[in-house]
């Protein structure tokens, strides 16, 4: 008896420990993903898309680099960029391939 009693404490603390760390990941949610630069600086554009692939509203725009990318929300899991792989140049944006966005997804822009 004296031993059950001695082992009580240890599997309580052990069950409340292991409750305790396993923590849902609250920024997990569908559509969230992370834009990032393949090479230095970039400057993009980002579009939703809905379920059709119609372009919806422009979810980001600005500078990003590969260091440092951005973390994105789309209403629709789905986006659309256009980007410039020279921002200190002034010339037309280029259109990339629609992506996917979902549960912290990395997409590389060019």
């Amino acid at each position: 008896m004296k031993k059950i009693q001695r082992w009580v404490p240890i599997i309580f603390f052990a069950a409340v420990i292991s409750g305790c760390s396993a923590t849902p990941d609250v920024d997990s949610d569908k559509g969230a993903c992370y834009i990032k630069a393949a090479h230095n600086e970039v400057y993009v554009k980002v579009f939703d898309l809905d379920p059709d692939g119609n372009m919806g509203a422009l979810i980001f725009q600005g500078k990003i680099d590969q260091r440092m990318g951005t973390r994105i929300k789309t209403p629709h899991a789905q986006f659309r960029y256009y980007y410039n792989p020279d921002p200190d140049v002034d010339q037309p944006l280029s259109s990339g391939p629609d992506q996917a966005c979902d549960d912290h997804d990395v997409v590389v822009i060019p």
